[in-house]
């Protein structure tokens, strides 16, 4: 990777970044917090404006391809409104299924329906990762873990909890499988007061805000859960919701 600006302006797109098994992670605290952190860097990129010197000699010293460029030509591949001038290029990409780790007595995977918002996508990660979730799942229709804004949303989560992306009959299959009580984030499930859980690992689906989870999920015979609302309150935004229903889940209603 000699050209980093090269690869850099490539991986704006989602089929090289799955191609590729590379992310971009831009800003300073994603590099600084990669580069200390032990993930796999393997590029980088500073506008020449950016005082980037102490990071482009860490980055050189843990093997990874540097490249300094006119701030013209960095703002051209940033994904921010005010680019901060540096960008990374790290090896990740999710998990499948049968690599996440095996499910826990008492443990909860989030479980993301068709959630289309990228920064609400890295919101719901990262809170998963910090209220101990033991996994996220991000099912067919949902924005693309691997892309900028997700990642920024997830300021480092990515790389220290287990994220998956599958489809929904695979997910369907796998809790069957590995026998785990499906809960349903749905505005007529029991509110999050009267729900009381089981030993059993479980799982919380969370869909978008416009459409709520996808059907096929009522054909089961699943538990619904909601979080009590005020009457006339609109919906809240599902990275808020699901930061409710995992912290009553996990820490709550037990």
């Amino acid at each position: 990777m000699r050209d980093v600006l090269k690869v850099v302006r490539d991986l704006r797109r989602r089929k090289a970044r799955e191609r590729r098994s590379l992310v971009l992670l831009e800003g300073w605290r994603l590099v600084e917090d990669a580069l200390g952190g032990g993930t796999k860097v393997v590029g980088l990129l500073a506008a020449e404006d950016a005082e980037a010197g102490p990071l482009l000699a860490l980055a050189q010293g843990q093997g990874a391809d540097t490249q300094t460029v006119t701030r013209r030509d960095f703002d051209t591949v940033a994904d921010t409104e005010t680019p901060s001038g540096v960008i990374a290029v790290a090896a990740w990409e999710p998990l499948t299924l049968a690599q996440l780790p095996a499910p826990r007595p008492g443990g909860l995977a989030l479980v993301l329906d068709a959630i289309q918002d990228p920064g609400n996508v890295g919101t719901m990660i990262r809170t998963a990762h910090a209220l101990g979730a033991w996994c996220t799942i991000a099912l067919d229709g949902t924005a693309d873990v691997r892309g900028p804004k997700a990642l920024r949303g997830g300021m480092g989560a990515h790389f220290k909890h287990p994220v998956a992306a599958a489809g929904y009959d695979e997910v369907t299959a796998f809790v069957q499988q590995h026998a785990i009580e499906v809960c349903l984030a749905a505005a007529d499930g029991e509110p999050l007061g009267a729900v009381r859980v089981g030993p059993a690992a479980r799982a919380l689906v969370v869909g978008s805000e416009g459409h709520g989870i996808r059907a096929a999920w009522g054909m089961q015979p699943h538990r619904r859960v909601a979080i009590p609302m005020k009457d006339g309150a609109e919906s809240l935004n599902a990275a808020v919701a699901a930061g409710i229903l995992l912290f009553e889940l996990l820490h709550v209603g037990r």
